[in-house]
């Protein structure tokens, strides 16, 4: 038994003529595009998903804390057991480093709503008053240095010493 195989060849050899080589290099580059935007795409996603856990967790600890207690509006007083919310000049020496000479005076701390005034001695016998303020939160933080201020401008609705009006 004899095959014919010559037709089969000829339209074979033909074919060959008009077709081309496969060309994969496109094929690869564009898969691997393909990959790298779906590892970027997973990579951004994963990265938003934590921020959002470490957000929410921050959030929710937070939502949970007690606020700070306010210390209650006080009188003119000066410090002492009477007024636990006025500090001492040891607290605001705390928060001031006074030049070479200067120190607090003898006399206490006056304290008006959210307002303590304390006397600084400087080197050269003269005095100065050192302002600080009280905010929730922060605490006692100073304010200003001088020899009076404006209770109005200050905010405040009592009398003070340290008040020029």
């Amino acid at each position: 038994m004899t095959d014919n195989l010559g037709p089969l060849r000829q339209a074979m050899s033909e074919l060959s003529e008009y077709g081309g080589s496969a060309d994969m290099y496109e094929r690869t580059l564009r898969r691997s595009r393909q990959v790298q935007r779906r590892q970027v795409v997973t990579t951004s996603a994963a990265a938003v998903a934590l921020v959002f856990a470490i957000g929410g967790t921050v959030a929710f600890a937070t939502r949970n804390q007690a606020a700070p207690p306010m210390p209650p509006a006080s009188a003119s007083t000066s410090a002492g057991p009477q007024n636990p919310t006025c500090p001492s000049t040891k607290d605001l020496g705390a928060l001031v480093e006074l030049p070479t000479g200067w120190s607090f005076a003898s006399r206490p701390v006056e304290c008006v709503e959210t307002w303590a005034a304390a006397d600084v001695q400087r080197a050269d016998a003269s005095s100065v008053i050192y302002l600080f303020h009280y905010t929730a939160g922060t605490g006692w933080r100073f304010q200003d240095q001088g020899n009076g201020w404006d209770c109005k401008a200050l905010g405040l609705t009592q009398p003070a010493s340290f008040c020029t009006s």
